[in-house]
């Protein structure tokens, strides 16, 4: 029975995922493909690379102090966004933007860094539990032996601590890379209409255009990317041990 069960999650894994990598042979030799221009591909590139980092600049401080004197109900609150939806999140910014241009004269709202603002919001927590599991897993050997050595703590942290957890955040920054690749709630409503970007092409594609031959391609060749970032990522995490 449990035999069966697995074999057939497998089957529909197979049909529903990579199935389509065949049809994309089949599909980019009959049919005129529209590509994103290098102005969108740009704004993407450089969104998702930019959220990834912040999200990492701001979940690893958060993560080490969690998994060092953290209590559960802390680790509780940070993770929380994780569990609201994504279009929910996206409006309540949009009160957050407006308090903010009217009480500090800044506008967001329909700007690059409003949706990057948006996107950090979004993977934040992603972020955390992923650098969570990897300071969580350091030991204390090694710590102790650099402090007995003299080194200090910022020492300590810098040639230790941070090398150890560094598989830890490079699968944080390319699952999050990919995440903000893929996104189109938080540029379609943060955004306003005047941040396009590679998921927004892709929506067009489909429920604008009525390309299905262009958007499955561009949808399917995203999912190939995702499935070589995580074959670097396991590559990474695993030789890096």
């Amino acid at each position: 029975m449990i035999r069966k069960i697995a074999l057939s999650t497998l089957a529909a894994v197979v049909l529903l995922f990579y199935l389509p990598f065949a049809a994309f042979l089949h599909f980019t030799t009959g049919g005129e493909l529209r590509l994103p221009t290098a102005g969108v591909v740009v704004t993407t590139l450089l969104l998702a690379v930019a959220t990834a980092a912040l999200a990492i600049a701001l979940a690893y401080p958060a993560a080490y102090y969690l998994a060092r004197r953290g209590s559960e109900l802390e680790f509780a609150l940070l993770v929380a966004p994780l569990w609201v939806g994504t279009l929910l999140k996206a409006y309540s910014l949009l009160v957050v933007f407006v308090l903010v241009e009217r009480y500090f004269g800044l506008s967001l709202w329909g700007t690059p860094a409003g949706v990057l603002v948006g996107m950090v919001y979004e993977y934040f927590p992603y972020a955390l539990l992923t650098l969570y599991a990897a300071v969580e897993k350091l030991t204390e050997g090694p710590i102790n032996a650099a402090r007995v050595l003299g080194a200090s703590k910022m020492q300590t942290f810098l040639r230790v601590e941070l090398p150890l957890t560094t598989p830890g955040v490079v699968a944080a920054f390319v699952l999050i890379f990919l995440f903000a690749l893929g996104d189109v709630i938080m540029p379609a409503v943060l955004g306003a209409g005047k941040v396009y970007t590679f998921g927004s092409y892709v929506w067009d594609l489909y429920f604008k255009a009525r390309d299905i031959l262009s958007g499955g391609v561009m949808s399917t060749a995203l999912a190939g990317l995702s499935l070589l970032a995580t074959y670097v990522v396991f590559r990474t995490v695993r030789y890096s041990l």
